[in-house]
């Protein structure tokens, strides 16, 4: 694995990586720090047991800590898996590599917990050359060190391993911002110099508007997770964690312009279940798609915000809950896509506001963006050929209708 002067604080500001901790340790009671390239902890952590912290506060207890840590993070970049392992105080710990575009910027440990089968995991080789229950204080401590299952081990490694992932993704996503700030005075410019880059600027701005809606929503869906961890509901928190894990491998594809309406229509179906294992018999759904609609070319991530705003600011405003639709229906000339909830609706007045907003050049206010990106993008996506109505009613529901060309 490559190095590279890119470092962990390049990535994550310290009180960030203090809230990630934070949230970690007490979704799973786990003790829990960031490591940087040689293996050093990054600050004193989170929910440290006694035990550790009397390790950590002797030279050679943290010596034989970043030890154990560099052997597991080598295992875990060769292997490029999760590293589970007995450390060198006898403790189950969890390495997790951090890697930026095939550099090793750093990592993740979270453990400090026995197991029933410890056995079943490998032993750090300089636990031979130290016991540390020779001391008489460590000893007690090491006797109220908590004791996890193996199934809950390893959920939580799951977890930390797409905290992980979400943690570059984020990174790597606001580079691109970046870049593209960089570059827009220079698109503008251009424009003006040149008519014909108009159609550039409106991919690179298609690009933009749809990157801004991803980093919200992994942030629920992580924090969904890390609530089941907490509460023990490791079978649901499995389930979730495998609907995650498809709609990642779509969130994070290396897609440019657009995807088919089955691929968006697969998306929602995964975010939904999520929803409904959150919320239970809050949440109802229904979902179907015209096989001939299903290979049309639609923006990517331009739907699944209309629906999550279905299900935040209508059904789950609602005491009794309710019910998203999604349907798509397709004739000769056009696709029809109908998005519509049975929850508390919307006033005429802020009604009218949205409808005014949504035809405006400018970005509206904060509580709206997601409704207008979703709608900017399908006006640039088809050149304006889109028809986008949204019409709602207190108290009974919200129907959003898009048609676009076939």
């Amino acid at each position: 694995m490559l190095m590279t002067p890119i470092d962990l604080h390049d990535i994550v500001t310290e009180s960030f990586q203090q809230e990630i901790q934070d949230s970690f340790a007490y979704a799973t009671g786990f003790g829990v720090v960031f490591l940087d390239r040689a293996g050093k902890h990054i600050g004193p952590g989170s929910n440290f047991t006694k035990f550790c912290r009397c390790i950590n506060a002797r030279k050679d207890g943290a010596h034989c800590c970043t030890l154990s840590n560099q052997h597991a993070i080598s295992l875990a970049l060769k292997s490029k898996k999760p590293s589970i392992y007995v450390c060198h105080a006898n403790l189950i710990n969890i390495e997790i590599p951090l890697i930026y575009k095939n550099y090793y910027v750093g990592a993740i440990t979270a453990g400090q917990v026995l197991c029933p089968e410890m056995d079943f995991y490998p032993k750090d080789a300089i636990s031979a050359s130290v016991n540390w229950l020779d001391d008489p204080q460590l000893a007690e401590y090491y006797k109220e060190i908590p004791v996890l299952s193996r199934q809950q081990i390893e959920a939580a490694t799951t977890a930390l391993m797409n905290l992980s992932n979400f943690i570059i993704q984020s990174f790597a996503y606001n580079q691109v911002v970046k870049d593209y700030a960089d570059n827009r005075e220079k698109l503008l410019l251009a424009e003006k110099r040149q008519l014909n880059l108009e159609h550039q600027l409106k991919l690179a701005q298609l690009d933009a508007l749809q990157k801004q809606v991803t980093p919200h929503f992994m942030f629920n869906v992580l924090s969904s997770i890390s609530r089941l961890l907490s509460l023990g509901e490791y079978d649901t928190a499995s389930k979730m964690v495998d609907s995650f894990a498809h709609m990642m491998r779509y969130s994070l594809s290396d897609i440019h312009t657009g995807v088919t309406l089955e691929q968006e229509m697969t998306y929602i179906k995964n975010y939904l279940s999520i929803q409904k294992y959150r919320f239970g018999d809050l949440i109802h759904y229904r979902i179907s798609c015209d096989e001939k609609a299903k290979k049309v070319q639609i923006p990517f991530f331009a739907l699944q915000p209309l629906v999550e705003n279905s299900v935040e600011h209508g059904i789950l405003a609602k005491a009794e809950g309710g019910t998203i639709t999604v349907h798509v229906t397709c004739t000769a000339a056009s696709v029809l896509i109908d998005i519509s909830d049975s929850g508390v609706g919307i006033s005429k007045e802020s009604l009218e506001m949205i409808q005014k907003q949504l035809v405006k050049d400018n970005l509206p206010d904060t509580s709206h963006v997601g409704l207008y990106n979703c709608y900017r993008r399908f006006m640039l996506f088809y050149k304006d050929n889109a028809d986008f109505q949204i019409a709602s009613k207190e108290s009974q529901g919200t129907q959003i209708k898009i048609r676009i060309p076939y």
